[in-house]
């Protein structure tokens, strides 16, 4: 069984990237599930608030990950970048265990719970680039954070007014790009072993 996390770099509840999530639930392959991790509720990244504790759903956020066997990241392009609500994800993520609770299961030496993890990349926007700008950035990120980054196949979803039919990902060539990142997410992840302990 490969457990993906979803997560999804937009807060809009039609966003076209949680459409890109759900499409790519419904082209899993056996034995692989995907359960999208929400990233609204998390703070502003900031050190002063990790002491005693961090706050509750940084917590929630940082166990889902870490059940995790691989991630699977949907983002927009806000002004040729990252938004920033998936940057401070990223950022209560890598923060190591220990520095404001504890979230890992018992027995995971891991000192966070994006290291060693296998994580795949894919983006819409209306825009005709695709993404294709943000999704550089966003892997310099994760390889920074030490996870293990999917080079390919990749899915850049431009034009997505039109590819998208009431939330849905209706484009076919869209959806067969987005069946294909799923596939070889769950292959890379069969490759790099769950996780380095």
């Amino acid at each position: 069984m490969t457990r993906i996390v979803g997560i999804c770099g937009s807060l809009r509840a039609a966003s076209y990237n949680r459409g890109l999530l759900r499409a790519a639930a419904a082209s899993l392959p056996p034995g692989a599930t995907l359960e999208v991790a929400e990233i609204g509720a998390l703070p502003l990244f900031n050190e002063d608030i990790e002491k005693p504790e961090w706050p509750e759903p940084v917590q929630g956020f940082r166990r889902v990950l870490w059940t995790a066997d691989a991630v699977l990241v949907a983002t927009p392009e806000y002004n040729a970048g990252i938004p920033g609500v998936l940057k401070n994800a990223i950022d209560w993520a890598s923060r190591f265990e220990g520095l404001g609770g504890r979230t890992a299961p018992e027995g995971d030496a891991r000192k966070t719970p994006l290291q060693d993890v296998p994580v795949a990349i894919m983006g819409a926007t209306p825009g005709s680039l695709g993404t294709a700008r943000s999704q550089q950035q966003l892997r310099t990120v994760l390889l920074n954070v030490g996870m293990r980054v999917m080079p390919s196949p990749e899915a850049y979803v431009g034009g997505a007014k039109g590819r998208f039919a009431e939330g849905e990902l209706a484009d076919e060539a869209s959806r067969a790009q987005v069946a294909k990142v799923v596939a070889g997410l769950v292959a890379w992840a069969g490759l790099a072993g769950r996780r380095a302990t």
